[in-house]
């Protein structure tokens, strides 16, 4: 496997390593200072940030998901030790198996970060 290759992989795992941490940071942090955060009219405005854990949940799943893929990526199960040279010239992070779930994953992030801002924003 290149150089290339090797540090591709790691700075995705890193990313969304990164994105795991953050979306369970931010779940934490909210739900501790949920009391703090909300005032006397907020049960009409929580529907944002409950969105938002669902959608911080959702992305914490497909960073496990896409590093799984990852993983499997990096030695498929059905190839065999002989074949394993061709296999790493071959070794992609732009498989449709990974990209697909890492935008999924920055998407749903995304999304939940506004989710939380229009929260922030409606209860103050």
């Amino acid at each position: 496997m290149y150089e290339c290759q090797k540090k591709a992989f790691d700075y995705a795992a890193e990313s969304t390593k990164l994105l795991i941490t953050l979306s369970t940071g931010i779940i934490t942090i909210t739900i501790t200072f949920l009391g703090d955060l909300t005032s006397d009219f907020a049960e009409l405005v929580t529907w944002p940030l409950f969105v938002s854990w669902i959608l911080f949940f959702l992305s914490i799943i497909l960073g496990v998901a896409t590093m799984l893929s990852l993983t499997g990526t990096l030695l498929p199960k059905n190839k065999k030790l002989t074949n394993l040279e061709e296999h790493e010239k071959n070794l992609s992070i732009n498989d449709r198996n990974i990209t697909f779930k890492s935008f999924a994953q920055i998407v749903t992030f995304l999304f939940a970060l506004f989710f939380t801002g229009v929260f922030g924003v409606l209860s103050l």
